[in-house]
């Protein structure tokens, strides 16, 4: 196992409790450092979650050297802006999904790598769970035989009407918070069997304070020949975070791939018998952790995953332009570069 990473906050936020602060008891890194647009938030949250010190502004936190990684939790609008000015920093980072509020300042990021001492991860934490392997390997298995449906629900009540995800120029937006986890999932699945994924149809319903953001989106996508539905909603009456692969002779479901530490089960249904495996409920976030602070010692910067990255913002672009929606705004100081 490598060094601890010591590692610093951009922003006192909710997650950062989940994706850092719990995850980081798990692996033994380091939690360093807090900045937040208040002072005094900084100081509070960072005694309260043990960290060694708060600084005065995110641009103090980005230029201290003595951190190995940043966290950037903000809300969906500012991470590509902040992301940009870390790395011109030097630093490297992991930030909160999306990668960006649209495909033109994902790109101004993937430019800014090309040139950057540091790297960026975007935090698709299921992923690294032991369930979404499993979950593919049962499919590349031939267990439950050829590919028929692919089904993904990401399905929440309604946050808070002040809740930044219901901001527009936040790059608010269902797709934005949730239908983002489908889209990458799909994509995982896509390139895990070698299959090209493209949108098919796509509609949603306006949130009714604000007709620009989605309450909730239902697309059909294609993952080769294999027809793909996704539904995302922050509407819902329940939750649900569900994926579900069918074949000829059966399928495999897991209840809550986005949460595995919460349910950890994997449905394997071949005919008439259904098997239950349990793949662990050690947190995805600490999985996340891990395998980034290998990924930052050993210099690795996966070309593959920043690929991903970039097709999953194409695709929620796509999916809004289909449906209705416009574009998140994002950074004004991104967009004047993304078009310069």
């Amino acid at each position: 196992m490598s060094a601890p990473l010591r590692i610093g906050l951009l922003g006192a936020s909710r997650i950062a409790e989940l994706a850092i602060i719990e995850a980081s008891r798990d692996t033994g890194d380091v939690r360093a450092a807090v900045a937040a647009r208040d002072p005094e938030r900084a100081r509070v949250f960072a005694s309260k979650h043990d960290f060694e010190s708060s600084h005065a502004d995110y641009e103090a936190l980005i230029a201290d050297e003595s951190l190995d990684l940043l966290y950037i939790g903000l809300p969906n609008g500012l991470h590509a802006e902040w992301t940009v000015k870390a790395l011109r920093a030097g630093r490297s980072v992991l930030v909160e999904k999306p990668f960006a509020a649209n495909l033109g300042e994902f790109d101004v990021v993937a430019a800014e790598l090309e040139r950057a001492r540091g790297w960026a991860w975007e935090a698709f934490h299921y992923a690294d769970h032991p369930l979404m392997s499993r979950l593919l390997d049962v499919v590349r298995s031939g267990e439950i035989g050829e590919l028929r449906e692919v089904q993904v629900a990401m399905l929440m009540p309604s946050p808070p009407a002040t809740d930044p995800r219901w901001n527009f120029e936040l790059a608010g937006g269902t797709m934005m918070d949730l239908g983002c986890y489908a889209v990458n999932a799909l994509l995982v699945l896509a390139d895990a069997l070698a299959l090209p994924v493209s949108l098919a149809t796509a509609t949603g319903v306006p949130h009714e304070p604000d007709a620009r953001l989605d309450a909730s989106i239902a697309a059909e996508l294609r993952l080769g020949d294999v027809p793909a539905t996704l539904r995302a909603s922050m509407v819902s009456a329940e939750w649900e975070f569900s994926y579900r692969v069918i074949g000829e002779r059966g399928e495999v479901r897991s209840p809550n791939f986005v949460k595995p530490q919460e349910d950890d089960r994997l449905l394997v249904t071949v005919g008439s018998e259904t098997r239950e495996e349990r793949t662990g409920t050690i947190s995805s976030y600490a999985y996340q952790l891990r395998r980034i602070r290998e990924a930052l010692h050993a210099g690795e910067r996966s070309a593959a995953e920043l690929d991903r990255s970039r097709r999953t913002m194409e695709l929620i672009d796509a999916i809004y332009t289909l449906s209705g929606f416009p574009l998140r705004p994002g950074s004004k100081e991104l967009h004047d570069a993304a078009t310069a």
